[in-house]
């Protein structure tokens, strides 16, 4: 794989992890003050998820991102948006199944107290 193609590749997975992000931003931030004692600890967990995000997204490009045929720019850039998105679904997968965890929990302990 040559540098530009290898550079495209990392700049296509930074701009689809960044729109995802900027989309769930606004409503993560709701669900996790809600969760949160405090504002400092949304604010926490939303960079974490970010980080989480990025981090697992370039990590699947940059390890499993060489197409076999690397002559093939189509075929590279293919690769790359594909792992880019999966690794925002795992990231979604991990934040959302943490943040039902605790909205299951409090709904079923909510629901204990007012049978109560």
């Amino acid at each position: 794989m040559n540098i530009e193609l290898f550079l495209t590749s990392l700049t296509i997975t930074l701009a689809i992890v960044g729109a995802a992000l900027i989309y769930l931003r606004g409503i993560t931030r709701s669900v996790l003050k809600e969760l949160c004692a405090s504002d400092a600890g949304a604010e926490f967990w939303l960079r974490t998820a970010d980080v989480l995000a990025l981090a697992g997204s370039l990590i699947l490009v940059i390890a499993f991102g060489g197409a076999a045929s690397a002559s093939d720019p189509v075929t590279q850039i293919r690769l790359a948006v594909g792992l880019a998105l999966a690794g925002v679904f795992i990231a979604v997968v991990l934040v959302s199944s943490s943040v039902w965890r605790n909205v299951a929990g409090g709904s079923a302990e909510a629901t204990v107290k007012e049978a109560a």
